[in-house]
């Protein structure tokens, strides 16, 4: 469930959905690519102690880095686009960053009166590991990222032409490129004081292959938005670019008895597309629920150790108090006793004067 905020583009069907920010990807003009996201993994980052931070065929997308707040609007309202780009400076956070940073900012919207901008900064769902190192790559390296998803652009207009040869070039390109990219991600997190596990490494190549294979998954990585990886399923560049050297000019027509079943399958791919659709929905509502009940634990277990602390201080004090009302007891003790001395000696001294 990679998702992107917001994406806008043809009819689609889901490659990721958040509920309320969902990314989609098109449908190629064979009808035969999809792209689904990933189920969900066990987090694959292996963390060391985090380090505080300093501040198939692709298509371009706006990418923007400079996040501030307006400040020109009398109801210190963001604008889209900068509340557009204060998503991507969160989702450019380590997943463990995200959830006390995005709830500051919705704090600070709400504090400012724009109650659109708190309600939804408090909708976005934390990324991955994977989708983290992919919006990473999006948000601080976007040359290299569009450079790669133009090569898929080359290679979708050879296979078209059948150029067989300019495939196989461009196809080479795309296997250095892709490494390239995967290595850079990875860099980028190791700069940020973690590393990628194999297995995450391996759904951020994924989620790049995706991006090359479809041009509503290229703008959902140029977003740097990605809440999950993505995964390509159907005739990748490799095949395609086989299939473009090996057609003929000539095809055979399909034949009729194949129409009802290819409409039965059609059927069948829309009510699971939809059932997956819900299901997203209720793992949504349930992480949030989640993801709510362990903010409030968290001011919890800090209130609780603040109340500790407290205690310590107290209990401090009680003992202290106790040894200075120690010692004065002692003191009038020892007075007393003097007291009572002198009063008897005077008693003494009176009774021989008579």
């Amino acid at each position: 469930m990679a998702s992107v905020l917001p994406l806008h583009g043809n009819e689609v069907h889901r490659c990721a959905d958040n509920s309320r920010h969902a990314a989609t990807c098109a449908e190629n003009s064979t009808g035969r690519d999809r792209l689904r996201a990933i189920p969900d993994a066990p987090e694959a980052l292996d963390l060391d102690p985090p380090v505080k931070r300093t501040p198939g065929s692709p298509t371009g997308g706006r990418a923007k880095n400079a996040v501030h707040v307006a400040r020109t609007a009398p109801t210190w309202h963001v604008d889209p686009v900068e509340s557009q780009d204060l998503i991507r400076e969160l989702y450019a956070a380590a997943p463990a960053e995200f959830v006390p940073a995005r709830d500051r900012h919705a704090a600070a919207a709400a504090e400012r009166g724009d109650q659109d901008l708190a309600t939804r900064l408090k909708k976005l769902r934390k990324p991955t590991a994977a989708a983290w190192a992919v919006n990473l790559l999006a948000t601080q390296d976007p040359r290299s990222v569009a450079a790669f998803l133009e090569l898929g652009e080359k290679l979708r207009t050879a296979q078209r032409e059948l150029r067989g040869d300019d495939l196989r070039t461009l196809a080479a390109d795309r296997t250095r490129l892709l490494h390239e990219l995967t290595s850079r991600a990875a860099e980028l997190v190791e700069q940020h004081g973690h590393r990628l596990a194999e297995p995450t490494r391996q759904q951020v190549e994924q989620t790049l292959t995706a991006a090359l294979s479809d041009p509503e998954a290229g703008r959902a990585v140029q977003a740097g938005t990605l809440v999950k990886p993505l995964e390509y399923s159907g005739f990748g560049l490799d095949e395609l670019a086989v299939a473009a050297i090996r057609r003929t000019a000539t095809r055979p027509k399909p034949k009729r008895e194949a129409e009802p079943r290819e409409a039965q399958r059609s059927a069948e791919l829309r009510e699971l597309r939809e059932q997956v659709r819900n299901t997203d929905e209720q793992f949504d509502e349930a992480a949030d629920s989640l993801e709510a009940a362990e903010h409030d634990e968290r001011e919890a277990e800090q209130r609780c150790e603040e109340l500790r602390d407290e205690l310590a201080r107290a209990e401090g004090e009680l003992r202290e108090l106790r040894r200075k009302a120690k010692r004065a007891r002692q003191r009038r003790e020892r007075a007393q006793h003097d007291r009572d001395a002198l009063a008897e000696r005077l008693r003494s001294v009176e009774a021989r004067e008579r």
